[in-house]
Order: C-alpha cells, then structure tokens, then sequence
C-alpha cells in the first residue's frame, strides 16, 4: 500500500470498541507512544543516561494532581524501576537499579525551577546496582506550571545569556 513509516489512521478502534474492518488499523502510532514515553520518563522519572541502560537517570517531574507513580522497565540488565508518592509536601521513592549498573538521581526538590527540561545545575547523586529510598519535602509551587518558550517564539532579551 505504499507506507513507508507506519499507518496514520486515528479511528483504529471504533466508539462502540469494535476495530476498524479497513485497512492501515495500527495502535502503534507515534502519537500513543509519545504519551508512553513521556509517563515513564518524566512522571516516571526512569529514562537512559547513556546508550544501552548501563546509567541510568531517575529525575521524576510531579505536579498538578498526580500524587504518586509506579513505572518499571525490563532493561538488557535486568528490571529497572521507580515508584514515588507524593502526600502533603512529602514526597517518597524507591528506585530499583539491576545488577552491574548505576543511576544518576535527582529529586524533585533539587530540579531546575526555570522550567527547561534539564539543567546541569541540578544536584544529582549516583548510586549503584540495588534498591534505594529517598525522601524529601517538596512543594510544586504554581500550579499549572507556566509554559515553554518555544524556539519559534521570541525570547526576552533578559533570557539570553551573552
């Protein structure tokens, strides 16, 4: 049919739950595993430092009113994972690191409150292979977070960096 990526239909699933007799009916589309990719690295926290999940980085992002994750990933090394909870400025997480692997971590109250994706500026600590837990007080501040500048957009002058 001459597809080069993947099929672009968004009606693959009927509203009565029944799946779409025509042809290009995929639920792999970008547009899904988008969200998927954005639970587990940013509310989730878990995502790779480096190629091949030998480091990994666990930075989760929580706010508005979701107040706890449970995220997991069967890594080539054996099982990754961080579960938060998130309860009147308390926030709590474990974090399982596989065997002959480390893990770059930073809590939510040691992120970059200039809304960038990330900062080298944060504190991070390492740990290695193993199950750690940490706590910290944590307060999200304004809520809805304010937006990112977009590079289309212009950016104020005092936002440059000369």
């Amino acid at each position: 049919m001459g597809a080069t990526t993947i099929w672009e239909r968004w009606d693959s699933m009927l509203p009565n739950g029944r799946i779409n007799p025509g042809q290009m009916t995929s639920f792999n589309h970008y547009a899904y595993g988008s969200v998927a990719d954005w639970l587990h690295t940013t509310v989730g926290g878990i995502s790779p430092h480096e190629p091949g999940w030998r480091v990994i980085r666990v930075r989760p992002v929580p706010g508005g009113n979701l107040t706890s994750a449970n995220v997991s990933f069967g890594g080539p090394y054996g099982l990754v994972a961080c579960q938060w909870t998130w309860k009147e400025e308390m926030f709590s997480m474990t974090v399982t690191v596989p065997p002959n692997c480390s893990a770059i971590v930073t809590l939510p109250n040691e992120l970059s409150t200039e809304y960038e994706v990330e900062d080298n500026s944060e504190f991070s600590r390492l740990v290695l292979s193993g199950t750690h837990t940490f706590d910290c007080k944590f307060d999200a501040g304004e809520w809805p977070p304010k937006p990112f500048i977009g590079s289309f957009l212009d950016m104020p002058e005092d936002r440059i960096a000369v």
